[in-house]
């Protein structure tokens, strides 16, 4: 993946990666479906918990989201927040002086609890320690 000179993942560099999974190995993209999925989660779950946070404008997510490394504009983030919509997690409201807001509904609460148990339960799988149990045959030894 690309990056950018401040660390971020660029938009090109996630359009390139995802055009390297086009006619691979079936295990390939495999690995690109799941990279897609994972990161698609990430940006979902980073956009539900600003909008609970404080009501927030296209440009507000698109900031946020650069904050976390990852260079998006307003244009990449707006079908994000329209497929949100439709599935009842985001609503937008008009706001005088400040234009569309996006705002969680309780059914975005609750996926975004739902998500973020499921990260939380994943990031303790990967930070915790590996227990191996090696089980020791025991032979017995025969003296000619």
């Amino acid at each position: 993946m690309y990056r950018s000179h401040s660390g971020g993942v660029t938009a090109r560099g996630v359009l390139c990666t995802l055009r390297s999974c086009v006619n691979r190995p079936p295990l390939y993209s495999v690995a690109c479906d799941m990279k897609r999925q994972f990161l698609g989660l990430l940006a979902r779950v980073y956009v539900m918990q600003f909008a609970m946070e404080v009501p927030a404008t296209v440009a507000m997510l698109a900031e946020m989201l650069m904050d976390y490394g990852f260079q998006v504009d307003i244009g990449s983030v707006r079908p994000l927040l329209r497929a949100l919509q439709m599935e009842g997690y985001l609503e937008s409201v008009l706001r005088d002086g400040i234009g569309r807001v996006y705002l969680l509904t309780e059914l975005g609460r609750d996926e975004l609890a739902n998500s973020r148990t499921r990260i939380d339960e994943l990031y303790r799988r990967l930070h915790s320690p590996v227990t191996e149990t090696v089980a020791v045959a025991t032979v017995p030894v025969s003296n000619p």
